[in-house]
């Protein structure tokens, strides 16, 4: 391949498999994707390409994700929070970063190979819910009132959200069958999200992804089109009695009901519904934060007893969960780290960064209401969409240009 690290041709083979692999076992298995990550380092053993190693070290993509874990782990000589290490052990997916950017400089393609198998995978979850959600037919033990295949509701919400606005890309940048293609993959995806599978997750993921991405992406008159069509279907929603107004309506209900009875100090257990619980686990980090401001609680710093027996170590807020355990410090460098994406992500060429960019928002807005880089799959996905950033940024500026038409 023409600007490519020169690599042995089974270890190409390899490396393209590895990357489509990761791609299906995001949203699928877990064991799938551990099995990926390895294979991707024996990619970079047979590859012995070191070359990008320094580069790629010094980018704040790459560093700041590693403080911020250092950060924690320094956390456990001073601070001796019972589950103080779990929280060291579920962000050591930090470290990931560069030995994934190597990996995908390995060849230009495998950014592409690793899109195409999260795509296939959420395509294959989406007929599955839909086959069993809107036709009642019987498939292994997914449940017609909230079918999600695989993963949770929140995973898989969210996962057919991104995979939705990359749809959406391609039916934008593609013609005739190809085109109505993708344009049915997002329209069944957006339904599957709205009107079948519980959560609000996917909502609000929804949003941010089609908002920025049409932003950046569409002319002005387009733009008043997407505006147009979106008031209409949001007036159709708000009609017609359905799931997705119901989980609203509910979410805004729990969320009153809990600051109502904080407010009177009564009893916790009237908060103990989704969105009260959120509500519950704010106004608790807040009171750590005001505590501890600087360099927070440490690692496993967030504790909230719910009633007899059952607790949260998360607050369910990323921005939350990094100030209570590592302090406005670490606040600014998981901040830092975003800004860093952004930066990075601009700088590519158009179609790649608008996409990108609409990831990183959906991030963004869903980190209000989930701690995602504590969670496996969102987290390795983030993780794996830095490494792809950081790796693009020491391509040649021709390079891209080929990279961004090849894909």
């Amino acid at each position: 391949m023409p600007g490519s690290p020169p690599v042995h041709r089974y270890v190409g083979i390899l490396s393209c498999a590895t990357a489509f692999l990761l791609g299906i076992g995001l949203p699928t298995s877990n064991f799938i994707m551990n099995l990926s990550m390895v294979l991707a380092v024996v990619c970079l053993l047979l590859s012995r390409d070191t070359r990008y190693v320094k580069e790629l070290a010094k980018k704040p993509l790459i560093w700041l994700p590693a403080v911020m874990f250092l950060l924690l782990a320094v956390s456990l000589l001073w601070y001796h929070n019972q589950y103080g290490k779990v929280m060291v052990g579920k962000y050591s997916k930090l470290l990931y970063i560069l030995p994934l950017a190597m990996f995908f400089v390995l060849s230009r393609s495998l950014a592409s190979y690793f899109a195409k198998g999260f795509l296939l995978a959420n395509a294959v979850i989406l007929l599955a819910s839909l086959w069993v959600g809107v036709l009642h037919m019987p498939l292994g033990h997914i449940d017609p009132l909230n079918p999600t295949v695989f993963k949770l509701q929140i995973t898989h919400n969210f996962f057919m959200a991104l995979a939705a606005v990359i749809w959406l890309s391609l039916a934008f940048r593609s013609q005739g069958f190809k085109r109505w293609g993708y344009t049915l993959l997002v329209c069944m995806a957006v339904y599957n999200i709205v009107f079948m599978v519980q959560g609000r997750t996917g909502y609000v993921a929804l949003a941010a992804a089609f908002g920025v991405w049409g932003l950046l992406s569409l002319s002005t008159r387009q733009r008043l089109g997407m505006v147009v069509c979106a008031i209409i279907v949001a007036t159709i929603v708000m009609i017609v009695p359905n799931r997705a107004v119901e989980r609203l309506q509910l979410g805004v209900s729990e969320i009153k009901t809990c600051l109502a009875v904080t407010e009177v100090g009564g009893d916790k257990a009237s908060c103990d519904s989704s969105m009260g619980l959120r509500t519950a686990f704010m106004l608790e980090s807040v009171k750590l934060i005001e505590q501890a401001p600087v360099l927070g609680h440490g690692a496993g710093g967030f504790w909230f007893n719910i009633s007899q027996g059952e607790y949260s170590i998360n607050p369910h807020n990323e921005y939350l969960m990094q100030t209570v355990q590592s302090g406005v410090v670490g606040l600014a460098l998981f901040l830092g780290w975003m800004w860093c994406y952004f930066r990075s992500a601009w700088r590519l060429p158009t179609h790649t960064r608008n996409v990108l960019v609409a990831l990183l928002c959906a991030y963004l807005a869903c980190h209000l209401f989930n701690s995602f880089l504590l969670d496996s799959s969102e987290g390795h996905l983030f993780i794996i969409l830095t490494a792809i950033v950081a790796s693009y940024s020491v391509l040649p500026p021709k390079e891209l240009i080929e990279t961004e038409q090849r894909e």
